[in-house]
């Protein structure tokens, strides 16, 4: 048991990743605290086994430049926070949590670690001018410099710090614990009742909703699922109200309900345009939690995602925003259930053997023990 006090601190609420990174290091003796700015007041909850969750709630949007201005204001919550804290490891998560990180690391003289899920230069729209884009880009490889350890999600996104001051890096990618009911859901099995299409995660347009709810419309007997919050909620709740048999929109929903409704689930997917330069590195817990669940998943070409789709032979890949081949591959996993059930296999198989999150809590913990005073 060491004892030691870690601070992770997320520009975000609800967070299964991050979750899963203070549980594992709550289970192995760690005195854990999660500080999260909890821009949409999603969350309602001050512990979660074990650790305390501690949250920023001034009201800001997500996935939107114009956060930058609301900044200034989570910055000096946090700086006021992480100095009157006493912990001995700070874990900052992405750059809007990271500046502060770094000033009270140098003021206190304590453990600094970071973790990029999105390189935030490769998120900002195609119209960001190149300058500013690479100013952004050199300033976040300068704050890496600061730190004891870097986290990734992937290797691949290794290309987007390197040249990049870095003592040290870990790879943790973004999978699911272990669930106790993987597979199939015994009351729902492929091709029979109605086909289910479940999706999880942010309502944004760079995320291909809109397509397949294009794609659907004239496959039947068929449900889609969507739940989480973003810029595309209004759509989501128009077609919901105008196609209530077809679609059903559960609003923001715990992880367990993320898992449940995967098991339930006949396919998954997940689209991301590659025209958005951080998509291109998308290595997102959707992916995982369908090699997980035993289920298959739909995604788009061009991606890190598709890559591993592609070497697991876990589901189907299709262009971008090509409504016509969503539909194709929505018609050839609902004609064909043997195809739906061996491709849910292959990625339970490589979930077991390659991504399982007990192979993640190993390098977590030892990159942890490498680091600690």
């Amino acid at each position: 048991m060491t004892g030691k006090k870690v601070i992770i601190v997320r520009g975000r609420g609800i967070d299964p990743a991050v979750h899963k990174m203070a549980q594992t290091l709550a289970d192995y003796g760690y005195v854990v605290q999660l500080f999260v700015w909890d821009r949409q007041r999603t969350m309602n909850i001050d512990q979660i086994s074990g650790f305390a969750v501690n949250r920023c709630t001034f009201k800001a949007p997500y996935d939107n430049p114009w956060v930058i201005f609301y900044l200034p204001l989570w910055w000096l919550y946090e700086i006021w926070y992480l100095l009157h804290s006493d912990c001995h490891i700070i874990h900052a998560c992405d750059i809007e949590s990271m500046v502060p990180a770094v000033l009270v690391k140098l003021i206190k003289n304590i453990r600094l670690n970071y973790t990029i899920y999105d390189f935030y230069a490769d998120t900002l729209p195609n119209r960001t001018p190149r300058f500013i884009r690479n100013c952004i880009a050199s300033f976040e490889k300068y704050l890496i410099r600061f730190t004891d350890t870097v986290f990734l999600v992937d290797e691949i996104r290794y290309s987007q710090i390197k040249g990049a001051k870095i003592n040290k890096i870990a790879y943790i990618y973004n999978t699911p614990p272990d669930h106790d009911k993987i597979g199939q859901n015994p009351d729902h099995a492929p091709g029979l009742n109605t086909f289910v299409l479940f999706y999880a995660g942010i309502l944004h347009k760079s995320r291909g909703l809109e397509y397949v709810l294009r794609a659907i419309m004239d496959i039947n007997p068929l449900q889609l699922i969507i739940a989480g919050i973003g810029q595309d909620l209004d759509l989501i709740k128009e077609y919901t109200k105008r196609y209530p048999e077809k679609i059903r929109y559960l609003g923001v929903v715990s992880y367990e309900e993320v898992i449940d409704n995967s098991l339930r689930a006949d396919v998954l997917f997940g689209f991301y345009d590659p025209a958005i330069p951080n998509n291109r590195y998308a290595s997102p817990n959707k992916l995982f939690e369908s090699m997980m669940c035993g289920k298959p998943i739909i995604t788009n070409d061009s991606t890190s995602m598709a890559e591993i789709v592609r070497k697991e032979k876990c589901g189907l890949i299709v262009p971008y925003g090509d409504v016509d081949a969503i539909r194709h591959a929505i018609r050839t996993l609902m004609d064909d259930p043997e195809l739906c059930m061996q491709l849910g296999a292959h990625g339970r198989e490589a979930y077991e053997q390659k991504y399982t999150w007990t192979i993640m809590e190993k390098r977590l913990i030892t990159a942890y023990e490498n680091t600690s005073n």
